[in-house]
């Protein structure tokens, strides 16, 4: 409230004065920050900068299948972007796929290559024991380009039991340990007849049957023999009954078991 001349007594009017004064200080100021503001948020648009394609990570398996480089050649296949042959690029999918949780395998082909050996590179990868196979789309560039080549297998010499492939009441580690004691008598079959063919190499595919039980409900049979020595694979096939599994503990109406062994056989540095 205030005075005014020549009258008795006060007045009500509000003196707006200082109110004014505030509001036009606080108006510069916000007037002075908005061009800070709008150039801060322009430096947090994203970058128009391309990144590189990664190689796959080591808990990603990828085939990629490479057109020919002639007509009548076969196509080259590397796997997470690294050159090798096949019976290498089934030891090396085995051996990664064993103590993965997700068991995937992905297959990237060029527009070029037959679709016959996209197939076989798919049944490559189930024997190795993958549970899902998975097709790449298809690109004008094809597969990413390999980045490095294997000198040679790596495989040891010997016998490499994978990953099972179990479809019931079992668990993996049950199979695989209840397979694992035969690996010595199915390492001997294969010894004898490295001794008289030094290069003796391949795989196989063992099928099992179990009861709710353990019992075999079938005889235990070589179902996928890349190997081709039938002498060997007799040998085997006598080794396999002697598996033992103890009772399945059933889910639901599910009480029995059947599992796919994939084994692998190398003769090592010392093959031919």
């Amino acid at each position: 409230m205030g005075a005014q001349l020549g009258t008795k007594g006060a007045i009500s009017d509000i003196n707006m004065t200082p109110l004014i004064d505030i509001v036009l200080v606080v108006l510069i100021i916000m007037m002075v920050n908005i061009p800070i503001q709008i150039e801060e948020m322009g430096l947090k648009l994203p970058s128009n900068v391309v990144q590189p394609p990664q190689p796959p990570s080591d808990d990603q398996l990828v085939v990629a299948i490479y057109k020919p480089d002639a007509e009548g050649q076969e196509p080259k296949l590397a796997l997470n972007r690294r050159l090798m042959g096949e019976q290498e690029m089934l030891y090396e999918i085995t051996r990664r796929l064993k103590p993965m949780t997700g068991k995937n395998v992905f297959i990237d082909a060029d527009k070029a290559v037959p679709y016959g050996k996209v197939v076989d590179m798919v049944d490559l990868a189930r024997q190795a024991g993958a549970e899902n196979v998975g097709l790449a789309k298809m690109k004008d560039e094809g597969p990413q380009a390999a980045t490095s080549a294997s000198p040679g297998s790596g495989m040891p010499r010997g016998v490499f039991l994978g990953s099972p492939l179990v479809v019931g009441a079992m668990t993996e580690s049950t199979a695989y340990s209840s397979i694992e004691p035969l690996q010595g008598s199915i390492e001997q079959c294969y010894l004898q007849q490295l001794a008289t063919q030094p290069d003796l190499t391949g795989s196989y595919s063992l099928k099992v049957e179990v009861g709710p039980e353990g019992q075999l409900l079938s005889v235990p049979s070589i179902e996928g023999d890349a190997v081709g020595n039938p002498a060997m694979a007799a040998c085997v096939t006598k080794v396999l009954p002697a598996i033992k599994f103890g009772p399945l503990h059933p889910t639901g109406d599910i009480t029995t078991a059947g599992i796919r062994y994939p084994v692998l056989f190398s003769p090592g540095a010392t093959g031919g």
